[in-house]
């Protein structure tokens, strides 16, 4: 400061700088920046979606997005060779002219069980092309699952890849698809019912027809739940869906010289929403670069990102813990990515994951089978968390939102109605509540094909006022009074014990703080002599010996205190194996997991058991089990 200056003048220039620290301070406190921002993004993006919509016209399909793309820019990136939009568009009129040629028309289901590669690709567009229903079906189904799957669809025609082609059984028409990458696959047997279509069966049209016609509330593909809770059921995807997530985001658009071009490399399947949505649709809404591996291979991924010189990655579920708990790579920061998106990276990884792999930004969102990103997030590691901010609080609290948290019963999972009115309240500061989406247009709810009764129960109605209608999500999620939104459970992935309420993810939180812990699930054990359900935890852990297992299971009870856990939450019963399986889509299977036996005698499996005798954690022999059966052991 000049102290030449007269005081007066002093003091003006130190209450100025005072005054630029406290709107710093309150800027950086309730991210008021954050949210104006935000509010901008919101207002920019709905209306960037109508002015698409209106100029796709009649035919609002992802196949007319596609086709509207420059031919020269590369479309598809796949094990180290490039396909240009005009080489794919070749592909799909040959294919599209062939399916026509074969009676499918606008509105068949078409059920489609491909492996990654450029074929499901093509597959998709050349059905969206002829405005057909695209039926994806999760290819590591088998059998009665995998029939169930074809049934919902209502598709009497299947297309495959010739890896796949074996599984298909039954009286449908059958195409397998042969172009690219199943060279070495011998094709099917003369008497096969399976009809192989190669380049040389698919001749180029002499004509390109127009696509047909198909307004935003058609149908455009179905994705199938990952039935880790019962049978699949199939979510009905419309066009609009499909080109909401198309469009660009407000980050990328408002910042083009920083996320465009885009390549996004994928090693999910597509047969999955976060895949789909975010890989193929949006790598067409921008006209971007697909990059896409046949399956996901942690000693391979940093490698394929950098050859394919992809700019963002695509993440689900624990994908970014296998990626952690890898051997360091040549690769792991010799690329060209700064964006990982996705949803479902734990918050305990988080941090690690970006430093390790030099990646900028994680945007996580949520609600990626609806087709809709909220909670979008790009700083801070909670699962499904995202910045409300002051803006956020104040709009939760004095207008209605799309996305809002009620208040439910925490024994019940209902929705708590005030007795006076009959509506429901939002959640408090602190407080789990559940995830609800505000149902615009009933015509354009994503619904389960064939399952109306399923498709009811996420629906609810009068919530806040006479008439409205919302989507129940599943989800229990918490406001922070610092304005962030985290995930804090599954409904029904609460159990009760010794009269308390016991949330499975919050303990599972818990326990993946503790060194040495890789992964793990906790659910709860029904036990014959016991009221409730006991805790139980299957783990992976970094040891590789029964010394370093015995050692963590020393220290398990002491560290779980420290965490401040409470003592009813504490596992009653621990299982340590060496991997915890998971679907395709990167999802624990509770239903296979709580199948497993902790009858020592009687399992099947080499996963070491244990039990809480008191503070103590003790090996689960024959013995120990007994006492707990009868209900003499003082779980």
């Amino acid at each position: 400061m000049d102290v030449g200056l007269p005081i007066s003048q002093q003091a003006a220039v130190v209450g100025a700088a005072a005054l630029t620290a406290a709107a710093a301070y309150v800027n950086a406190k309730l991210s008021i920046g954050r949210d104006l921002k935000t509010l901008k993004y919101e207002k920019s993006f709905g209306q960037r979606l109508g002015m698409k919509i209106q100029e796709l016209g009649d035919t609002c399909t992802l196949y007319k997005m596609f086709d509207q793309v420059d031919p020269n820019i590369d479309a598809l990136w796949f094990e180290g060779r490039d396909w240009t939009y005009g080489e794919l568009k070749r592909d799909v009129h040959r294919l599209a002219a062939f399916l026509e040629k074969e009676g499918i028309k606008k509105g068949d289901a078409v059920a489609v069980f491909t492996t990654n590669s450029p074929e499901m690709v093509i597959i998709y567009l050349a059905l969206s092309k002829l405005s057909a229903i695209c039926g994806f079906i999760n290819i590591n189904l088998r059998d009665a699952t995998l029939e169930h799957c074809l049934k919902v669809s209502q598709a009497n025609t299947v297309i495959s890849t010739p890896d796949l082609a074996p599984f298909i059984t039954g009286p449908r028409r059958h195409f397998t698809l042969s172009l690219y990458a199943f060279p070495s696959i011998p094709p099917p047997p003369p008497e096969s019912p399976i009809t192989l279509l190669t380049s040389s069966l698919l001749p180029t049209p002499s004509t390109i027809t127009p696509a047909t016609k198909s307004s935003p509330a058609e149908l455009s593909c179905l994705i199938f739940t990952s039935g880790t809770t019962g049978k699949p059921k199939a979510c009905a995807i419309r066009n609009h869906q499909c080109v909401l997530t198309a469009i660009p985001s407000s980050p990328d658009y408002f910042n083009p010289t920083k996320y465009f071009p885009l390549r996004t490399y994928s090693p999910l399947p597509l047969f999955h929403g976060t895949a789909f949505f975010t890989g193929v649709a949006y790598s067409i809404g921008n006209s971007g670069t697909l990059c896409l591996a046949r399956k996901f291979s942690s000693s391979r991924f940093f490698k394929d990102v950098h050859d394919s010189r992809a700019t963002r990655i695509l993440y689900v579920g624990e994908l970014c813990r296998y990626l952690l708990s890898s051997p360091p790579g040549e690769y792991d920061r010799k690329h060209a990515c700064t964006v990982a998106a996705g949803n479902g990276l734990r918050f305990e990884i988080w941090e690690k994951f970006k430093e390790r792999f030099g990646i900028d930004e994680v945007r996580e969102f949520y609600r990626s089978t609806e087709g809709v990103a909220k909670f979008d997030n790009f700083n801070r590691g909670a699962w499904g968390a995202g910045k409300v901010g002051f803006t956020g609080f104040y709009r939760r609290n004095f207008f209605d939102d799309d996305t809002l948290l009620i208040r439910v019963d925490p024994d019940t999972a209902e929705l708590i109605r005030d007795p006076k009115t009959g509506f429901c309240t939002k959640a408090s500061i602190g407080e789990p509540g559940e995830v609800i989406g505000r149902v615009k247009n009933r015509a354009l709810l994503t619904e389960y094909l064939g399952n109306e009764k399923a498709t009811e129960e996420k629906i609810v109605r009068d919530v806040f006022k006479k008439g409205d209608i919302w989507q129940k999500m599943g989800d229990l999620l918490i406001y922070e009074k610092e304005g962030w939104v985290r995930f804090h459970d599954r409904m029904g992935d609460t159990f009760r014990w010794k009269g308390e309420n016991v949330s499975a993810g919050e303990v599972r939180d818990h326990i993946a703080k503790l060194d040495g812990v890789q992964d793990a699930v906790v659910f709860g054990v029904k036990l014959a002599s016991y009221d409730g359900q006991a805790g139980a935890a299957m783990l992976t852990l970094d040891s590789t010996t029964d010394a370093g297992d015995a050692l963590f299971m020393s220290g398990l009870y002491t560290g779980l205190k420290k965490t401040g856990l409470p003592g009813y939450a504490i596992p009653r019963l621990v299982r340590i194996t060496k991997e915890i399986e998971t679907t395709a889509t990167f999802k624990k299977s509770k239903t296979d997991i709580m199948k497993r036996s902790w009858d020592a005698g009687q399992k099947k499996d080499q996963d070491k058991l244990f039990w809480l005798d008191g503070t103590v954690y003790k090996p689960l022999d024959a013995l120990a089990w007994k006492g707990i059966e009868v209900g003499r052991a003082k779980l």
